[in-house]
């Protein structure tokens, strides 16, 4: 394989596929053989622009690794570039690795074929720190996708850091399309950066020019905008769920101002935001253990009320009547209340949720269903389509974009069984609200529209305006409907978009991402021809103003991001070609302070003699977290193998069990902790249990996890102890263990640096010989089966120590049974444990007759009730 600058030519690669947009050229040639970041708009090309150059780079002569992506986004590009009849097939198709479609001795021979390979960022760092096994030396590049995760992903990180560590001439090219990720701390753009070695940033934001020209110069899609009027009822509920959230938050500032250093941002507009829940984690999880009982519920409520504010316009008015409802049915007069149950919106709100189904004549309950407005206009634009299209001989595909498939699913009941059955169901759902009113005798009083503005549709009014053309609508169709979801990601819907070319596309929901999507589509695909985009919005509603917010919030983003890159610094050594960037300089900061001694003339520096070589043997699962990374970075050795005892072996002696909190809490209930203590005081002198808070969260024992939760949930009594009193427990069983509490990964990284000093080094194959075996590395989850080790472990004898030696040598449990105790000895290694094992299989169930354990009770009844005499002296 030859070095990077041998990639072959972009265009040419390119000239048999699609199109590139005259912008999308641009940004690749960008990017080629470049340590730069890219951060563009939603939907703007970030896909597309990987697509090319995975097909740039798929040749025998390069190695191009590619982290961060997803197995949908990797099926896609796979498909596109290893399809026999794909215009874009090369013949070095992508790989992708995993634990099991490749093992770890042939994932070298993988590596050394060349290509571009998608691998999990865990699978790659243990490849990297397990000696040659990955060429460092013949990689051209690493391709980094979604790298706004980088500052707290720290094993994409060190997967970068060791890249360059051992690799000084190939490039690191890193992409992004979420860019107010890259704001709102001090420095975060810098940072990342410097985390990818990156020395050029790239900004494509919507309002680009070369994006501007180059989708303006050819046909732009036809959109209809349907702006549609909330029902003066919706409107009522809209504005009392905003006064709640609004009052809400108005109290929850006012009651913790000395907590909150940014209360601007908190406010009803920022609410209706898709990243509203993070900035409230943001904003709250480092102080959640000083805030009261009440505060925590106004948070939780004002989840909830936003929940409810959306599902207004995604819901029928019965649905969404019963959601509020069973809230309104489930309030238990406590101290756990939400206090936003009492106010007055509240109550405008279950009052006006109640009249969209019913209509008072006569002192009685009617029921009169209010329609979703939205279902009205979707069956005429359904019925245009179908006018449009009755000459083609053909399937008309349309793709329909919705924010869930709760609404898909509503969609395809209303177009499959027809308005009148629709209609009907939600008659009959009324009916059961009522408790007591039967079907029969609801049908037969008459249905009287309350007053209302004159778009208002009742049920009896849908009825009779579908009624004589749903035969039409249900009998023939030509229409083929294509759902995509805002949960689905985008490459999703530009698959669908290429694959089907849709004339028609309805967006039912707004979503900025898809709208980019469909303008690339309309460019790459249809030009001069016009896709018909039919763009639904609720005028004046909540779903506007997210739609504006979402926006409105990118904008901002990327004008700050211009600004930042205006006054960027950026070093020299950025590239990391050099020993000098300090991110390739492990130890801590003692190792390299040069000490001045003042017998060498001219007043020179002698550096401090070098410091052997310390190692700490991890477990493979431990590469979940970011503590190996750390470790790493101060100048430790890691070796990553799969070990039964403990996470961490920092000296022969010293064993280390980690534990988040979440996790702590877990195994203290399910008494698996007891069972690893148990077996790491058995085979090592110091067993320690570190117990790892989030660096984000605080320190601190009045959190939610500690006990305290018990008066915050209103529950007047505990079903287990506190995590405190069982870890009193514990210790008291286990003297030999102990604690280690630790704020953050860095500091357990130091703490582990500070044990290891004058200590002996662990030795694998001596760590290896406790376990009796060695499971490959490649695999995180047990190879073998689950049931059967759990089964296996309950038997007498059996442990986590000699359960795979059994595994191993044993076929079936059948198998085992016909086993001597001299064999079991041998598998064991341990003639105590193999004759209980033994016994346990064959010794009878029952191995006394009744006539036996008739005798045993009486003779313990006659024990029970002896009478003593007392000694006399």
């Amino acid at each position: 394989m030859g070095s990077p600058s041998t990639a072959a030519d972009p265009m040419a690669a390119t000239s048999s596929g699609p199109q590139l947009l005259e912008f999308e050229r641009e940004m690749l040639l960008n990017v080629l053989n470049d340590n730069s970041l890219t951060i563009a708009s939603k939907g703007i090309a970030v896909d597309r622009l990987l697509l090319h150059l995975t097909q740039t780079y798929s040749e025998r002569t390069q190695l191009v690794l590619v982290i961060g992506t997803n197995a949908e986004l990797e099926d896609y590009i796979m498909t596109a570039l290893s399809a026999p009849d794909s215009p874009m097939a090369v013949t070095q198709p992508p790989r992708r690795l995993t634990a099991d479609s490749c093992s770890a001795a042939d994932r070298h021979e993988v590596y050394m074929s060349g290509g571009v390979i998608f691998i999990t960022a865990r699978i790659l760092v243990v490849d990297m720190l397990t000696a040659g096994r990955v060429p460092f030396e013949l990689i051209s590049g690493l391709i980094v996708y979604n790298a706004h995760t980088i500052v707290t992903d720290c094993l994409q990180a060190f997967i970068v850091r060791l890249y360059r560590m051992n690799n000084k001439t190939g490039f690191v090219t890193a992409l992004s399309q979420t860019s107010n990720a890259f704001i709102g701390q001090f420095g975060k753009l810098d940072r990342t950066m410097r985390y990818l070695f990156a020395t050029k940033l790239y900004l494509w934001p919507r309002f680009h020019a070369a994006i501007t020209d180059s989708l303006g110069a050819r046909t732009a899609p036809n959109v209809i905008e349907i702006r549609l009027s909330m029902t003066p009822l919706m409107k009522k509920i809209q504005f009392s769920l905003m006064d709640l959230i609004s009052m809400c938050i108005k109290e929850l500032t006012n009651s913790n101002t000395s907590f909150l250093y940014d209360c601007e941002e908190l406010n009803a507009m920022n609410v209706i935001s898709l990243n509203f829940n993070s900035m409230v984690k943001r904003q709250f999880d480092p102080i959640w253990y000083q805030l009261s009982a009440k505060s925590r519920r106004m948070v939780s409520d004002i989840k909830l009320l936003k929940q409810l504010l959306f599902n207004l316009t995604q819901y029928d008015s019965v649905t969404f009547y019963h959601e509020i409802k069973a809230i309104r049915q489930s309030v238990v007069l406590n101290a756990d209340t939400s206090d936003w149950l009492f106010w007055e919106p509240s109550e405008t709100l279950f009052t006006v949720s109640k009249e969209r189904l019913y209509s008072q004549k006569n002192g009685k309950q009617i029921i009169d269903i209010e329609v979703n407005p939205k279902w009205n206009a979707f069956y005429e634009v359904i019925q245009e389509i179908k006018n449009e299209t009755q000459n083609d001989s053909q399937t008309v595909d349309v793709i329909v974009i919705v924010e869930n498939m709760n609404t898909a699913e509503s969609l395809e009941k209303f177009r499959d069984k027809g308005v009148d059955t629709v209609l009907q169901e939600l008659h009959q759902k009324c009916e059961l609200l009522l408790n007591g009113k039967s079907e029969t005798k609801t049908r037969d009083k008459p249905k009287k529209a309350p007053e209302k503005e004159e778009n208002v549709q009742t049920l009896t009014q849908m009825l009779k305006s579908y009624e004589k053309c749903e035969e039409s609508f249900t009998a023939e169709r030509k229409l083929e409907l294509h759902y995509h979801d805002w949960h689905q990601k985008g490459v999703h819907l530009m698959n669908m978009l290429t694959v089907l070319r849709p004339k028609y596309v309805i967006l039912y929901d707004p979503d900025m991402q898809s709208i980019r999507h469909i303008e690339s589509y309309q460019g790459l695909y249809l030009s001069p021809e016009a896709v018909k985009v039919y763009f639904f919005l609720y005028d004046g509603s909540a779903e506007e103003q997210r739609y504006l917010k979402n926006l409105h919030i990118e904008k901002e983003a990327f004008e700050a991001l211009i600004k930042t890159k205006a006054s960027l610094v950026i070093p020299s050594d950025r590239d990391g070609k050099s020993d000098t960037h300090p991110d390739l300089i492990r130890g801590n900061d003692d190792c390299f302070v040069l000490e001045s001694n003042s017998r060498i003339g001219g007043g020179q520096t002698q550096a401090s003699q070098e410091m052997p070589t310390k190692r700490i043997i991890i477990d493979m699962r431990e590469f979940r977290s970011d503590l190996p990374t750390l470790i790493h970075k101060r100048g430790i050795d890691i070796e990553p193998i799969t070990i039964e005892i403990g996470d961490y072996i920092l000296t022969p002696e010293t064993c280390v069990e980690r534990k988040s909190v979440s996790d702590l809490i877990g195994s203290l209930n399910s008494g698996r902790l007891y069972t690893q203590t148990e077996v790491m005081c058995r085979y090592y002198k110091r067993p320690l249990l570190l117990i790892e808070f989030d660096d984000q969260k605080s320190f601190n024992f009045k959190g939610k996890y500690w006990g305290q939760h018990a008066a915050i949930s209103g529950s007047s009594h505990c079903s287990r102890p506190s995590v405190l009193s069982q870890l009193v427990v514990l210790t008291i069983h286990f003297p030999l263990l102990r604690l280690l509490w630790s704020p953050s990964p860095h500091f357990s990284a130091e703490v582990f640096e500070y044990l290891k000093q004058d200590k002996e080094e662990p030795d694998q194959k001596a760590v290896l010989a406790k376990t009796n075996q060695q499971l490959p590395t490649e695999y995180v989850i047990d190879k073998y089966d689950i049931e059967t080790k759990e089964f296996l472990l309950c038997l007498p004898g059996v442990n986590i120590i000699n359960v795979y030696s059994i595994m191993n040598s044993v076929k079936c449990i059948a198998h085992l049974i016909e086993l001597s105790v001299e064999e079991l000895t041998e598998i064991m290694g341990n003639s105590m444990a193999a004759e209980q094992l033994f016994k346990s299989l064959h010794n009878k169930v029952v191995d006394r007759t009744n006539e036996d354990i008739n005798r045993l009770k009486e003779e313990k009844k006659a024990k029970r009730f002896a009478h003593k005499k007392p000694k006399t002296n």
